[in-house]
């Protein structure tokens, strides 16, 4: 077998079927830390990364970059390894499973994970997540094609990941991931693109699992955006003939039910309000119509109570001073009730904003403080 000679940047712990990764440190002084800090642990070729299953050591140089290393065999010359992802990344499905496991563990929710290799993708291209009757696939690479019209599982895109301009518009947004380095670990980032609009990035903790799936404080946003016409730029000269009173009943029955799925409740009570001055609809249609306004006000009544809950857990979270749990009702209101709140709300929200701040700004100083004994 022809050996791969580029250098091993991750490994796993403890054994060659662990799930938990590492990174090995590119400088000789962080080197130096790195092996302090592990001392009494072991490093593998994982069979998760791809990998033979062997122990590794650690190289350093301070000519080059450092990295991991398979022991000699028996006979004294180089091991012979066929692992295909050996950089910085190569690991980045074993930090999204154990990222995504905490994140969804911080709001109660169960979950299985499974590192598929759908039409003989490379272990580590696709992570499927499932939770309670849908779930999400994360796409890391392009080895898999992401499939737009599968019920129950919501594509999440890498950032190598193309989408073309009518997904963008048919789906509204598409969600993407990226990992950042962050000393001997990699950071999980979820972003939020739409058609003309810069992908929005956010921490894992800032987003939501919600009825539509996945959700991040841009979603609310960008879903207002597509929804309200903007002002004219020029004055009519005169008036134009409108669109048919059938088409545009049913352009509003879409997009009724398209702000349903993604929770947005500015969109239903503006779309509610326009279907209300809608006339000169067939009887058919105008029972289609009185059906879906219907059936929309029972579901915001649901959304409001939903709403009163939401400030009202998040006010009794920070009075105990739960930062977890203030972390994540803040994630959720501002990406699910940003809008309209009363003054009460607002106070609400200003409180736990500080407090979310407060706390993060503690345990950077604490990691820091961390960091320093450990170099």
């Amino acid at each position: 077998m022809q050996g791969d000679r580029r250098q091993i940047q991750t490994a796993v712990l403890s054994g060659a079927d662990s799930e938990d990764p590492l990174m090995l440190p590119l400088e000789a002084i962080e080197l130096d830390a790195f092996r302090r800090h592990h001392a009494h642990d072991t490093f593998w070729c994982g069979l998760l990364l791809g990998g033979c299953g062997l122990q590794l050591t650690t190289k350093l140089y301070t000519d080059r970059v450092c990295h991991f290393a398979h022991y000699p065999g028996p006979d004294g010359h180089p091991h012979l390894c066929g692992r295909r992802a050996r950089g910085v990344n190569s690991a980045d499905h074993l930090y999204v499973k154990s990222a995504a496991a905490a994140w969804l563990r911080s709001r109660d929710l169960q979950a299985d994970f499974e590192l598929v290799q759908p039409e003989g993708a490379p272990i580590g291209s696709v992570v499927d997540i499932q939770f309670q009757h849908r779930g999400l696939r994360v796409h890391l690479d392009r080895a898999v094609q992401p499939a737009w019209d599968e019920d129950g599982r919501e594509p999440v895109l890498g950032v190598s990941v193309p989408v073309d301009r009518d997904t963008l518009i048919d789906c509204w947004y598409v969600h993407r991931i990226r990992l950042n380095s962050e000393g001997t670990t990699r950071k999980v980032r979820i972003g939020t693109e739409a058609f003309a609009r810069e992908t929005e990035w956010f921490a894992l903790d800032d987003c939501e699992v919600t009825e539509r799936g996945l959700a991040t404080p841009a979603v609310e946003r960008i879903v207002k955006a597509r929804t309200t016409a903007p002002p004219p730029r020029w004055p009519a000269a005169k008036a134009k003939k409108g669109p048919d009173v059938e088409a545009r009943a049913q352009v509003l029955l879409r997009q009724l039910a398209s702000a349903r799925k993604v929770e947005s409740v500015v969109v239903v009570h503006r779309v509610c309000r326009e279907i209300a001055g809608l006339t000169g609809a067939s009887s058919a249609t105008q029972a289609e119509l009185v059906d879906a306004v219907r059936d929309a006000r029972r579901w915001l009544e649901g959304q409001a109570d939903v709403r009163r809950e939401l400030f009202a857990r998040r006010d009794e979270a920070v009075t105990a001073q739960n930062a977890q749990q203030a972390r994540v009702l803040l994630a959720r209101a501002n990406a699910t009730a940003a809008h309209d709140r009363t003054e009460d709300e607002g106070r609400i929200a200003a409180a736990a904003a500080d407090f979310v701040a407060a706390q993060s700004r503690m345990k950077e100083a604490a990691d820091a403080e961390r960091a320093m004994e450990q170099a």
